[in-house]
């Protein structure tokens, strides 16, 4: 981070100065008392379950030069002259100073945002701006109003690129995040069927996305997907730069070759570029084109190089294959939707394999009065696939197995269960060798905690007849 000094910070949050500290200089912030370095300033945030306000002593003892409260509590700081700025909100001005801090950053910030694939784009966009200077991107999924301003801490000026995403699940998130991020490029990546328990409607989704629009910088690119109606809709009623990527006709990056290969895909882009992507599903083809056409927007000739993703890898629970006894396991739990859900089982549907095909699906989250609905139509395409064994977990899946069997799927094929807890070892003796067993399901259901299971259980081996536990 760029230091900034008291005096700085104080005007930036609109807070109040509780001890006199304006010629402190401040290296670093922190939110949290565990990790907090010398010279960091530490805020104290009020979480569901951890209040940041009891841990201003630690903060104080770990070397933090001061804090930003909305209140002291029982903090006794003694005599020591320990600089404390009180706001209203500590989430509210975490947020303000990241957006004073980023006016002072000479560095190209990206915004991804999108329904699916924001964390995958994110990750290839700054493995690729790595090999055209410095970049720096938010780390895991910080794509709220915590995480978007603690990335934004993270880059400094000897940074040339910044590679953000920004998440929503209620209208005004993206535009506030945006707000502080002030993006040259802003990225839709798609608009789909997420967080209507929050956005209402589809078109809510696309309105909420539309956001990060209004804080485009001046002369900024807008780089959207020109095979998602919804990035159209928007799009048409942009009046600025745009960069549009996909299959279609019309997109500044087109894909306009595919060919599976070693469990990637080999692309040609634009007729005249051809690489290889290292990774399965196909839907990540779509955000490798975005990744290329933030490039593009930036002004990097991508052409010239043609080994772009040689050593990319995608970040952990999307597709991440795992191996236990005999049985493959494909993580990509990290969370779920319709589009995403459907995504994934595209890409087990596509696989070629020795042993029978396994879906094991979670609740599908905020999705609104639709819930049941949206649960029902991927248990029929659960069916329509020929998926060889079903297992739901928690109560809205459960609607998944319903439509399944519906569907035609035999009864014997289709198991639910009401939580991770009643799977045991039991029932995990209707898996065989070599079977494949896909993983997903929304975050707050922590579907991955199944692979635990089969770890912590010792499963060793599979053969033919079902498991055996060593």
């Amino acid at each position: 981070m760029e230091n900034l000094y008291f005096n700085e910070i104080v005007e930036a949050v609109n807070g109040q100065m509780l001890c006199t500290g304006k010629n402190v200089k401040v290296k670093g912030v922190s939110i949290d008392s565990r990790t907090v370095q010398k010279g960091d300033i530490f805020f104290a945030l009020k979480g569901e379950r951890v209040d940041g306000h009891h841990y201003i002593v630690p903060a104080r003892k770990a070397g933090a030069a001061g804090a930003v409260v909305s209140h002291l509590g029982k903090a006794d700081l003694g005599h020591e002259q320990f600089p404390v700025i009180r706001v209203k909100d500590t989430v509210t001005a975490l947020g303000d100073l990241a957006r004073y801090y980023r006016q002072k950053l000479t560095t190209k910030i990206i915004g991804i945002t999108g329904s699916n694939g924001k964390t995958t784009t994110k990750e290839m966009t700054y493995h690729l701006l790595s090999q055209f200077g410095s970049a720096v991107r938010s780390q895991k999924s910080f794509n709220n109003f915590i995480g978007v301003p603690v990335s934004l801490f993270e880059i400094e000026n000897k940074h040339q690129y910044g590679v953000l995403e920004m998440g929503t699940n209620a209208p005004g998130e993206i535009r506030r995040l945006s707000e502080i991020g002030s993006p040259d490029i802003a990225v839709i990546l798609n608009v789909s069927q997420t967080h209507l328990e929050g956005l209402g409607s589809t078109d809510g989704v696309a309105s909420a996305k539309g956001e990060i629009l209004e804080n485009l910088r001046k002369e900024g690119v807008f780089v959207y997907n020109v095979d998602n109606l919804w990035c159209v809709k928007i799009a048409d009623g942009f009046k600025g730069k745009k960069v549009g990527f996909g299959f279609g006709p019309h997109a500044h990056i087109q894909c306009t070759n595919t060919k599976k290969e070693d469990g990637g895909y080999r692309l040609v882009i634009n007729e005249c570029l051809e690489i290889y992507l290292p990774v399965p599903g196909y839907h990540n083809i779509s955000n490798c084109l975005a990744s290329l056409a933030i490039c593009h927007a930036l002004g990097h000739n991508i052409y010239q190089r043609k080994e772009l993703f040689a050593s990319f890898q995608l970040p952990q629970m999307r597709i991440e294959h795992q191996r236990i006894g005999n049985i493959t396991f494909i993580n990509d739990a990290y969370n779920a939707n319709p589009q995403s859900v459907r995504a994934a089982l595209a890409y087990l549907h596509e696989m070629d394999t020795k042993g029978r095909k396994v879906f094991i699906c979670g609740d599908m989250l905020e999705l609104g009065s639709d819930t049941v609905q949206l649960h029902r139509e991927i248990g029929e395409t659960v069916a329509h696939l020929g998926i060889d064994l079903l297992w739901t977990v928690g109560r809205f899946a459960a609607e998944v197995a319903t439509a399944a069997k519906l569907a035609g799927m035999p009864d014997r094929r289709v198991v639910s269960f009401r939580d991770i807890t009643e799977i045991v070892v039991s029932e995990m003796s209707e898996f065989r060798e070599n079977d494949t067993v896909l993983i997903k399901g929304s975050r707050g259901m922590r579907m991955e905690q199944v692979i635990e299971k089969f770890r912590n259980y010792g499963v060793h081996s599979f053969n033919s007849r079902g498991l055996t536990v060593m």
